[in-house]
């Protein structure tokens, strides 16, 4: 089958325009039905996501045969073809699409498809010669650091580097089925971010998806400068579809997604230059020096000629807002009663 096409939907290119990039993860929510697939798509175009990530399931990937879920992974395969319509739907719907693969196998079907990123799931940490593959060939590596001791992640790092050109985003977080508020431990990703600084970050938000928190904690580790969020999503939860604990439908995942927008605006920048609406407001509240009496030109400014008061300014008017910066100087024009002294104004 041909590659899809999709260097129109770029995650990264939409995380520079729009901020951190929201991963709308269907998991294995699709239960191994092509038409759960694309609805999954559509439902996370509708919620406003960057990108929706699937896991491709091949079960001897993943387990030996006598394992409890083997069965379960036999039923979540699907056809090379169905995952190329499912990859199809999200450029039709103008979002990226993102597997977690385990295996040679869902690699090669990953890029096949068209791939705008894996992940290596915490399964898969310690899985080198996967890792490698993934940096080798596809665009972006998400891996999992769930579960996973801090020194072995300073092994992985090492390890990897060479192939990793600037791919890899960790991410942090954990399925607990749900997790627990107080296990995310998203205070971790400040201690994270000194230990690699030049390592990009996400966060995998596994909040309980009937809970108040689903809708909110992820814009907890905005301040910590991440780069991505996973965020579960369902068609209905009602429904009880796999991976449906964590998940939210697609009316709440929209929910989740404006906030997180609204949350980086109000984040904003580290620069401590005045945005033009702090000048604004500057003009509108900081009082300034007033004349409260008529003062000729050539006269020398008193104390008891001028006072602190708002006063109305146009946008381009200098005027003074420290009545040292007044008394005692000559004017070269005169000031009229109740107007701004301006630079203008004084010799």
């Amino acid at each position: 089958m041909r590659r899809i096409d999709v260097s129109a939907v770029n995650p990264i290119a939409r995380r520079n325009a729009s901020g951190v990039t929201i991963l709308a993860e269907a998991a294995q929510g699709y239960e191994g039905e092509p038409t759960l697939a694309r609805l999954l798509v559509r439902a996370a175009a509708r919620g406003g996501a960057d990108m929706v990530k699937f896991q491709i399931i091949f079960a001897d990937e993943l387990a030996v045969p006598g394992y409890r879920h083997y069965q379960l992974f036999k039923q979540l395969e699907m056809s090379s073809e169905a995952w190329h319509k499912v990859a199809e739907e999200t450029a039709r719907s103008g979002i990226a699409i993102a597997f977690d693969v385990y295996g040679e196998r869902s690699l090669s079907l990953a890029l096949e498809v068209g791939a705008s990123a894996v992940k290596i799931h915490a399964t898969d940490f310690f899985n080198h010669a996967l890792v490698e593959a993934a940096l080798r060939s596809a665009p972006q590596v998400y891996f999992s650091a769930g579960g996973i001791e801090i020194d072995e992640v300073d092994e992985f790092l090492r390890r990897h580097a060479p192939y990793a050109q600037d791919k890899l985003t960790m991410l942090c977080g954990f399925q607990a089925e749900p997790t627990a508020p107080g296990d995310n431990n998203i205070a971790r990703l400040a201690v994270l971010r000194q230990r690699f600084p030049s390592l990009p970050f996400g966060f995998m938000d596994h909040a309980e998806g009937e809970s108040d928190e689903a809708l909110w904690l992820g814009v907890l580790a905005l301040p910590y400068g991440i780069t991505a969020i996973e965020k579960h999503i369902t068609i209905d939860r009602s429904l009880q579809l796999e991976d449906y604990v964590s998940a939210v439908a697609a009316d709440n995942f929209s929910r989740y997604v404006k906030r997180i927008r609204l949350a980086e605006a109000a984040l904003g920048t580290s620069d401590l230059t005045l945005t033009e609406a702090e000048r604004a407001y500057r003009r509108r509240a900081a009082k300034v020096v007033v004349a409260i009496r008529h003062v000729p030109r050539g006269n020398i400014v008193r104390a008891t000629d001028v006072r602190l008061l708002r006063a109305s300014l146009d946008e381009n008017q200098r005027p003074y807002h420290r009545l040292e910066a007044v008394v005692g100087r000559p004017t070269k024009r005169e000031v009229a009663p109740e107007r701004p002294v301006l630079e203008e104004d004084l010799a």
